[in-house]
């Protein structure tokens, strides 16, 4: 009999080492690029070859959320990421230790999702950290619009990966860690997520938590374009005072989502905010965060100021580009 994983057929052992056998996965792609952090906490992956003197960045988040968090180690995404056990929050010590190994000076910047243990274990990195004379930042993204009508207190999604990448970039250009920290705030500022999946009854479900918390909206599906326009208007209803008509796109397809399907509808999406006046300046699509067993997508739209026009350019790391 197949195994179960969240409530899955899988061809794989639910086993206690499950994240460590993941990592181990990545590094046999290119071993040379990547070294595997294995302490007595956790687990983190990290660049084997750090030769630029800037702010280190990471990233950190719960273990098997598909591409996040493991697969964005990248010369021109995180340098390094903690990644905890499957749906637990990484662990404070090993982020503090890969902190301390890609450290050059400069200080680091700590990405996470809004979420209370993600949160707590990166604050007591940065204590730690900051005890050993280590500067340390962080910021805690906040895109996933139907979970507060707070920006301050809405959870993370998939739009931590456009922010990974502005924050590399602006480490790159030579940037000390309180500007590098004020570009991704700003740009957090400006980014926002939203759910949607579909029922087996063909319902539409606007902001179903990862909890399985209920919907915030509902309709029937109706056809594509239908789906495009509803999805695109909670985005636009919410950006269009913005003093950019400039944006970026990303979008997430979930697990029971094909290819085709998330093509099609970046494709319509695209074409959708062009007509309404917006100036698309970046778009993709992937299967990036794969924690909803749903077929569905989460769209990410990043509100794009000349600031941070320079540091969004897309990174293609081997089997994906953002």
């Amino acid at each position: 009999m197949l195994n179960k994983l969240r409530n899955r057929h899988v061809l794989i052992d639910n086993t206690e080492d499950i994240i460590k056998k993941e990592l181990l996965g990545i590094i046999k792609t290119r071993p040379n690029y990547y070294e595997l952090v294995d302490d007595e906490y956790g687990f983190g992956l990290m660049l084997k070859n750090l030769n630029q003197d800037k702010v280190g960045v990471i990233a950190s988040g719960g273990g098997g959320l598909g591409r996040l968090f493991p697969a964005v180690v990248h010369e021109n995404l995180a340098d390094a990421v903690s990644a905890g056990e499957m749906d637990t929050a990484p662990n404070y010590f090993t982020i503090y230790n890969l902190a301390k190994k890609i450290n050059t000076g400069k200080g680091v910047i700590l990405l996470t999702n809004n979420y209370s243990g993600d949160v707590m274990n990166n604050e007591m990195a940065q204590e730690m950290l900051e005890a050993d004379g280590i500067p340390a930042t962080i910021c805690k993204v906040t895109d996933n619009f139907f979970s507060s009508k707070e920006k301050s207190k809405r959870s993370g999604l998939s739009g931590i990966l456009t922010l990974i990448k502005i924050a590399q970039a602006a480490a790159k250009k030579g940037l000390d860690l309180k500007e590098v920290t004020r570009i991704v705030e700003n740009a957090n500022q400006k980014l926002i997520s939203v759910t949607v999946m579909a029922s087996e009854e063909g319902v539409l479900m606007y902001g179903k938590g990862l909890a399985d918390e209920p919907a915030k909206f509902t309709s029937d599906f109706s056809g594509e374009n239908d789906l495009i326009k509803e999805l695109s208007n909670f985005v636009i209803e919410q950006i269009k005072e913005d003093s950019t008509n400039k944006i970026s796109i990303q979008l997430n397809t979930m697990k029971y989502t094909s290819y085709i399907e998330g093509n099609v509808l970046l494709n319509g999406i695209t074409d959708y905010f062009s007509n309404e006046g917006f100036d698309v300046v970046l778009a993709n699509v992937g299967g990036y965060y794969d924690m909803f067993n749903y077929p569905g997508v989460i769209l990410t739209v990043l509100s794009v100021d000349e600031q941070t026009l320079e540091f969004i350019k897309p990174v293609t790391n081997y089997d994906y580009t953002i």
